[in-house]
């Protein structure tokens, strides 16, 4: 790993090179955000190079501006950016965290956060460009709900030490598989998408942030909160006419995590939920029905099953028998 400190990275994907800092401004800004920078000595010449690949949801890039210069973006709002200084160090002040960033320090910048930033003429960074929603997917993947807070990390990333080490080596060793094949490694997009995702749920898993107590915490011996009031709201509403929306409102989390939920916790969909709880209500019913009680068909309408053929074959596969066969029975006992 030691040649990312004197060879540039991803050489072989220029953006852009600029003594001009306007352009440099002007150009970076479209690939993160809007903001100011002010070159502060004029003891170097301002030599801005930047370097990027995008991945599939991610983007890696090498940047540096060959001159002290501060950077000011305000909030980023939509993405997290790790910076891995190769060389030289950066004062990085990111919400109400204050660092001095290093190659023994990376930094990881929040998108709530008022960012402030000087960078030294020496500073030369690897940097991951992570969507907000990127990681906010995994976090909620991870925690089997929705999350009630943005998340956030703290800003300092150890790099020759603890957990993170390891992280940090991931990103590099990237970087030099990219160098050393190019594009045609690129080109494998399975691959390149399962790389991203060990590296998005490893930072979330690694770094301290303010999910990780319960990231860490035991699992529950029953199913979590969100999956149990799903339940407890189809049983209750069994009869009514509602929907995989319905059932995620009431669990206070969005249909994707609903359904991740009752995947991992029950081994099945919402729906697929819902209609076995109907089945077996319909046939609660169908076991006490008397000769001049609801018709089969009445008590199928009443628990949302519309299309009898289909009904009945739930039914059969269900229960070893037909709706008619257990009414029958019933009738005769």
């Amino acid at each position: 790993m030691n040649g990312l400190h004197t060879i540039e990275p991803l050489a072989a994907f220029p953006l852009f090179s600029s003594s001009d800092v306007d352009e440099a401004r002007e150009k970076v800004a479209r690939v993160f955000c809007p903001h100011d920078l002010r070159q502060v000595s004029g003891r170097q010449a301002f030599a801005s190079r930047h370097n990027l690949v995008r991945l599939g949801e991610t983007a890696l890039n090498f940047l540096t501006y060959g001159t002290d210069v501060d950077i000011l973006p305000g909030e980023l709002k939509a993405f997290y950016l790790v910076q891995i200084p190769l060389s030289g160090a950066a004062q990085v002040r990111c919400g109400g965290e204050a660092l001095t960033s290093s190659p023994d320090v990376a930094s990881i910048l929040n998108p709530d956060g008022e960012v402030e930033m000087r960078w030294r003429h020496d500073a030369r960074q690897l940097m991951l460009w992570i969507p907000r929603k990127a990681l906010e997917r995994r976090l909620a993947d991870q925690l089997g709900f929705e999350p009630e807070r943005p998340l956030s990390f703290q800003v300092a990333l150890p790099r020759r030490e603890g957990l993170t080490q390891s992280w940090c080596r991931m990103v590099q060793d990237l970087a030099v598989n990219i160098d050393q094949c190019g594009a045609d490694w690129l080109r494998f997009r399975p691959t390149v998408s399962a790389l991203e995702d060990c590296l998005l749920r490893g930072l979330l898993q690694l770094h301290q942030h303010n999910y990780s107590e319960r990231l860490a915490a035991p699992a529950e011996a029953g199913p979590p909160r969100h999956v149990q009031r799903a339940v407890d709201y189809i049983h209750a509403h069994a009869s009514d006419a509602i929907s995989v929306g319905d059932i995620a409102r009431s669990a206070c989390v969005s249909v994707r995590a609903l359904e991740e939920g009752f995947r991992r916790h029950c081994g099945s969909s919402p729906l697929n939920y819902l209609r076995d709880v109907r089945l077996e209500r319909v046939r609660a019913a169908l076991q006490v029905a008397g000769p001049e009680g609801d018709s089969v068909t009445d008590i199928a309408h009443r628990y949302g099953f519309y299309h009898l053929g289909r009904f009945s074959a739930y039914y059969k596969s269900r229960f070893g028998e037909t709706p008619s066969q257990t009414t029958g029975r019933a009738r005769r006992s």
